[in-house]
Order: structure tokens, then sequence, then C-alpha cells
């Protein structure tokens, strides 16, 4: 039976909190239904011995590091937190740092009725006190726990040059490093520690928030599954050399990055591949017949198809143009009945626009497009299908959209979207409505997935044997490098739960070899994209482009 009011407590050493732990106790205090019951202080941290030598440049550069961090700057709650009870513990730290509470200390805990505690010492927690609250103490580890253990977080991700960063939240137990995940994402590694560590503190400080929902509406299963286990090695302190080569390495990482971004563009075009979508989820993905690219002074992607529905073979293509002398996407039309037809230009506005998503409700046709320039989500009907189009409906104002796709499953539609002002490469968010034009809200659990592999939508999901598939990006190796397909295992106002089935590289054996992110179900085809990062001196477009761009982002900064 679900309780009416959810409490909690907190295990810290004062009311002063670095910003990441104070972001998730407000967000705590910000739910209705929610309190906080009790703070248990330690007034006796575990203390990891003296300071040594070998650790010196780690001291120093964590120092600077802590400075430039947002997640760590110090924050006071003393006022949100003054009306709480709370109680000073002594635990012995005795076993490998190890923190064990007395009897009477937990006895005390256990009358305060608590639903879980987010341990925010420094110590492992042991023994008895672990069963205190009804769902159990609550810890951060911010590493993928299946990698890295131990210390610093989010630091050897990036002396290693690994492409994500991960984090989980987890019930302890009494093993170390076996706690139950409750929660676990993934970020991009950025090449400069800060901001790695502050990106990821970010999206954790958000967790517990997003558990409380799950109890409050009686989902509770995570917390009673099978502890993790992980062989991963344990990782220490970086000795002084290891500092060195750190600095060495980030220098060659963000030359490389800088590199990679200064001379290289994307280069897309648009394809047919003779298959249905479900066939990408067999082992050899269908070859694909490509448009007939052969200007450098625009390329073509995110393409979305409506069957004709007098003839299976004609195939109404609906894509993004981007002129590389205008750095701004419009949307174009093309038929295909065997082949491609000619180009026809339908939609431009003075905003970026891409990712023109179909749909047909109530026998007329409309586009949803990716029009996050324009701060909204919104879309077009056709007057004269398929070449005249008009706004007509703002499904969500305010919100900068990135690649909004809709579904309609169990009586009501569903947009899957990311948010340009909101992690929109690794946040997947959801919203649903009881009609296409009725208001659309918010999932309670939003972001209701967080991985820079497989959050961002890259096309139509699809159903294939009654569950459905939701194709998305894969952000970690390179932008837009190739789609996961995912199979959703909960979909519902209150839960949403995907897991990874099948990964589609790129065409490599292509003029497209690079990259993939758009699949479009249309009947007995497929409609696809391809990328390849082209030299910016293979065309004076190119070049134009890298300019063009680099202008914009000076601007941005300046207006800052």
């Amino acid at each position: 039976m679900v309780r009416k009011e959810i409490r909690f407590g907190i295990m810290c050493t004062g009311t002063v909190f670095p910003r990441w732990q104070a972001d998730a106790i407000t967000k705590l205090l910000s739910l209705e239904r929610v309190s906080c019951g009790l703070l248990i202080v330690d007034d006796n941290p575990p203390v990891y011995g003296k300071r040594k030598l070998k650790h010196l440049c780690w001291y120093a550069y964590n120092r600077i590091s802590e400075k430039l961090s947002v997640s760590f700057k110090k924050v006071d709650l003393t006022k949100e937190l003054e009306a709480i009870p709370s109680m000073i513990c002594q635990t012995d730290a005795t076993e490998n740092f190890s923190q064990h509470f007395r009897d009477q200390d937990i006895e005390k805990i256990r009358e305060a009725d608590l639903h879980f505690i987010l341990g925010f010492g420094s110590g492992m927690i042991r023994g008895k006190v672990l069963d205190a609250a009804i769902y159990g103490i609550w810890s951060f580890h911010h590493d993928d726990e299946q990698v890295y253990r131990g210390a610093p977080p989010a630091f050897w991700e990036i002396y290693k040059d690994d492409k994500i960063t991960g984090a989980l939240l987890q019930k302890l137990t009494d093993k170390p490093d076996a706690g139950v995940i409750l929660m676990k994402g993934f970020v991009k590694t950025r090449y400069a520690y800060a901001k790695n560590r502050d990106r990821i503190y970010k999206e954790t400080s958000r967790w517990p928030a997003l558990l409380i929902i799950d109890i409050l509406n009686g989902h509770t299963d995570q917390f009673h599954a099978n502890p993790t286990a992980t062989k991963a090695p344990v990782y220490q302190l970086p000795r002084n050399w290891q500092i060195l080569v750190f600095l060495f390495r980030l220098a060659y990482y963000n030359l490389r990055e800088a590199g990679r971004n200064l001379f290289f563009t994307d280069y897309w075009n648009i394809g047919v591949a003779k298959a249905p979508i479900s066939a990408f989820l067999d082992e050899e993905k269908p070859q694909v017949e490509w448009y007939p690219l052969c200007s450098r002074n625009r390329f073509l992607a995110d393409p979305f198809c409506l069957v004709d529905e007098s003839d299976k073979q004609r195939l109404h293509i609906f894509y993004e143009t981007y002129p590389f002398k205008e750095a701004r996407g419009k949307l174009d039309y093309v038929l295909y009945d065997k082949s491609f037809g000619p180009e026809q230009k339908i939609i431009k506005e003075p905003f970026h626009l891409s990712y023109p998503y179909p749909i047909k409700h109530n026998g007329d046709y409309y586009l949803v497009p990716e029009s996050y320039e324009a701060n909204s989500v919104f879309m077009y009907k056709a007057v004269n299908f398929p070449l005249s189009w008009e706004k007509s409906h703002i499904l969500l104002d305010g919100f900068a959209g990135i690649d909004n796709t809709i579904i309609r499953h169990d009586d009501t539609y569903w947009l899957f979207t990311t948010d340009k002002k909101d992690g929109f490469r690794h946040n997947l968010k959801l919203f649903y409505a009881e009609d296409l034009f009725a208001e659309w809200i918010p999932h309670p659990k939003n972001p209701v997935k967080t991985d820079i592999r497989s959050a961002r939508p890259a096309g139509t999901p699809f159903l294939h044997k009654g569950g459905w598939y939701r194709p998305s990006m894969d952000y970690a190796e390179k932008i837009e490098g190739r789609i996961y397909l995912n199979k959703v295992l909960k979909l519902s106002r209150t839960e949403y739960e995907e897991i990874p089935v099948k990964i589609i590289d790129p065409y490599t054996n292509t003029r497209f070899p690079d990259k993939i992110h758009t699949l479009c179900d249309a009947g007995e085809y497929t409609i696809v994209d391809g990328g390849r990062e082209a030299f910016i001196f293979g065309s004076i477009y190119f070049v134009l482009h890298k300019f063009i761009l680099l202008v914009k982002k000076f601007k941005v900064k300046i207006s800052r």
C-alpha cells in the first residue's frame, strides 16, 4: 500500500552542502507529499589517512578543479532545514574505513519512520543501519561500476579517453561495490575535469526525486532487484606522474576535437532500403538506394515518409535540405516511385527546420518538424498534399524540442523528444495527450532516460511481434554516428523503460560511410540517411559553412 506522505532522512556532516547535493535535496523538498524527517549528522567522519607526497599534484589539480566547478560550490541549507529534527551520531570507522552505527542510534533512526535515507557522508556504511529505512540508504557512485571503482570520480574516463562517463544511484548493501542499482545514466565525456564532473553530477541530482515519484505511484520493484556484480579494477588517486601524463593527454584530446570540428563537416544524403524497418533487427542490414546527390552546396537528411494509399510502391518523402551558405535547414519533398523523382521545395522559415515527422490524423496530413530555434513544437497541415502546407497547431510552446516523434499507444498520444536547453543529446523526455490537439502533459519521470548512446530520437518507432521498438542516436563515439534500436518494456503515464537490443552501424562501403541517424518506417521499405565526414577544403561551400558557423558561435558568446 502506498503511504500518503514520503519521509526521508539525510546522512551528512552539517547543513552546508556542495551544490549538486543541495540541488538533490531542494528537488525532493519541492515535491508534494514529501518531507525530510531527520538529519543524521556524523560529527566524526572517517579520515582516509594523511596526504601523501606521491599524490601532491592531484591535490593541487583537484583544488583548482573544485574552484572552477559549479557542482562543488558550497550552498548553505541551514534555513531550509532548521525545522528538521536532527541527531548527532558517532560511528566506528576502524574496519577498512567502514562506518558502523551504534545500536541506540539505529533505534532512533528507525523511530523516525523514514522511507529512505540519502547518504551524503564520506564513508562506507555497513551493518544494521542499512535496514533502518523502508527502502534503505541511497548512495551515489559517479562512474560506471562495471568499468571503474574507487576514486576520483569522472577522472579516469578522461585519462583513458573513454567516450562516456557513467553514474548510478544505488541502495547500499552490506557488501562493498554490490549495491542494488536504482538508476543509472551516461553522458558524453568532456575533456575538462571540472566540466566533466559538473555534467554528470548535475544529471544525478535529479534522480532521488524521480525515484520518489516511483514510490508514490507504487512502482517499487527496483528496490528488490539483485545487487550489482562487478569485477572492475579499483582505481586510486592518481600519482604525480599520472597527473603530468593526464595534462599532456588533455591537451592532445582537446586539439584532436578542435581539429575535427574545424576541418571537417558532415555531408548527408537520404536513401531507400527495400525492406521493412523490422529488417534492421536482423544481423545483416538491407542495402540502400541513395538519392543521386551531386551538388556539394547542401546536404539532405532526416527523411520521413508517407506511403501512398493507392500504391504502396509510391513513397512521399519529406526531408531536411541544408544549404551550406545559409547554415539553416528547410523542408523539401521528393516522390520515390521505383526511383527518385525531382525535388520540390515545401517549407522555409526564418529559423532552422529539420526532422519533418509525418502524421495522418482524421483524414488530414500533418508534419511535426524540429523547430527549436522558434522555442516551440508546432505542426504544419497539408493544404494541398504533398506540396502545400500551412502552420496549424502549437503542441508545446516555450519548449525547444529536438527530433519530435509521436506515436499512439493505448488510446494515448506519446511525444518523444529532447530539450535543446537541457542535455538534448543524452536526456530523453516524454509527453502525452488524450488527443493530438489536446494539452500535452510532461511525463512525471522526465527525463525518462539519461544515456548519450540511446536517448535522442532517430526516426519512427515501430511495432514488431507485439512490442514497440524506438530508434535512437548514439553520440558516444561521434556526433550522430550510429543508431540504437531500443525495445520498449514499459510505457504508461507513470512509467517508462526501454532496453537497447541492436546497433545499426553506418553504410561503410558507400559514399556515406561515417554516420547514420534516421530510420523511417515506409511499409515494405525503410527510409534512411547516411553521412560522410568531409574535409572542408574539398568544397568552397564546406569552407563557407564553417566560417558562418564560427561567426554565429562568436555572436552568441558576445550576446552573453
